[in-house]
């Protein structure tokens, strides 16, 4: 752990998405993978506290078996033999992990570092598809703005990658991050601190003309078939199918069905994506900057409700 505190240090991207993440939600999705070195670690971490959450986390009714390939009866009988003693509920006296609804904030957090320059603009986007905040329209959108190019030698021919052509030493990457009950899209902009400003307010443009209707039906298809594509060859991963099944039946009672989100994808219309980018614009954005702070913009400036 103390290792992987240092490591978050020197990746200033990652400490950005962390960061964003935090202000996107504050506490559950918010809490970070790898605590910075500041990190009060020792004042809660100890082998009581580790006892008294096992007997919350592991309660039956936050946890579900999954299988693929394996024998129902010696599925049955194995999980029969080490589960029979789990509690069927978590301690009352103890908070209970997993049951409050993930809530979306927004905000804004900047943090001086001297090892690289990164801006990450975020917006609530959709949950997992075995859940009931499961948005289609939202990971169209991402694959829409792009910014990072599948064509090795080029710049790509996402809105993001043709808009900010001028700014070279700006690398974009938009994200759809799905969790089982809410998601965050996250445009990141990495590299040169000036170039970062720039190619900021270029995609701002972006997402106004988005939002103002000023994109085509075609470039619209092709971001739906991207999205379809990536969604299903990531639905066809066996170890992601068995987690998307675990978290739907445990959230919802509902397992993971790759056809459906095909189809789901497939049912997306332009009207809808433009709804999507109007309402994130409308909403707050969860903007984090970690670099020169002198030279990274703040949300406002890029003209984002924070």
């Amino acid at each position: 752990m103390n290792l992987s505190r240092k490591a978050l240090l020197g990746r200033p991207a990652e400490f950005a998405i962390n960061s964003a993440h935090a202000v996107a939600f504050h506490r559950g999705l918010g809490n970070p993978l790898h605590p910075s070195s500041t990190t009060p670690m020792t004042k809660y971490l100890d082998h009581f506290a580790l006892a008294d959450y096992s007997k919350a986390a592991y309660a039956k009714s936050n946890f579900a078996v999954v299988a693929n390939g394996a024998d129902h009866q010696e599925l049955t009988k194995w999980v029969g033999e080490f589960f029979t003693n789990v509690e069927q509920s978590p301690p009352k006296d103890f908070p209970t992990p997993g049951i409050a609804s993930t809530q979306y904030y927004g905000g804004e957090e900047r943090i001086a570092h001297d090892s690289g320059n990164t801006m990450v603009i975020a917006f609530p986007g959709s949950g997992s598809v075995t859940g009931n905040s499961y948005k289609p329209e939202a990971r169209v959108l991402a694959e829409l703005l792009g910014g990072q190019s599948n064509i090795k030698w080029t710049s790509g021919f996402s809105l993001f990658s043709k808009a900010t052509e001028a700014y070279p030493q700006a690398h974009i990457t938009t994200m759809h991050h799905t969790y089982s009950d809410a998601g965050l899209l996250t445009i990141s902009i990495s590299g040169n601190a000036q170039q970062i400003r720039g190619a900021s307010q270029e995609v701002a443009k972006i997402l106004k003309n988005v939002a103002a209707g000023q994109v085509s039906s075609e470039e619209i298809r092709k971001a739906r078939a991207a999205a379809k594509f990536k969604a299903l060859e990531s639905g066809q991963n066996v170890s992601t199918g068995i987690e998307l099944t675990g978290a739907g039946l445990v959230q919802g009672g509902k397992p993971f069905q790759i056809d459906e989100l095909g189809r789901t994808i497939d049912a997306v219309t332009d009207e809808q994506v433009k709804k999507a980018a109007k309402s994130l614009l409308d909403g707050k954005a969860s903007v984090s900057s970690v670099g020169d702070l002198y030279e990274l913009p703040f949300a406002e400036e890029l003209g984002l409700n924070v």
